[in-house]
């Protein structure tokens, strides 16, 4: 049932048929060092990414860092 829809059309089968690629051979298992380089070299996620991706993200993430500074500047007082 899947033909080839390139079969129909006579010309455009002409065309491609007189283009041939050489496609080299390369191995399709990396040796371990590569292995080792594309783990240590992956993009990783962003931790605050669901906390930014919020309505109020932003704020958050700048008001939480002066908030442990007061807590932790009162803090030696306190004891």
């Amino acid at each position: 049932m899947n033909q080839d829809p390139f079969k129909k059309e006579h010309h455009l089968r002409q065309r491609l048929d007189e283009y041939h690629v050489d496609i080299p051979d390369f191995p399709i298992k990396p040796n371990k060092l590569e292995r080792v380089l594309f783990t240590l070299a992956a993009p990783t996620r962003n931790p605050l990414e669901p906390i930014i991706s919020g309505s109020n993200g932003v704020l958050i993430v700048q008001v939480v860092p002066i908030i442990i500074a007061a807590i932790m500047t009162f803090l030696p007082l306190l004891f």
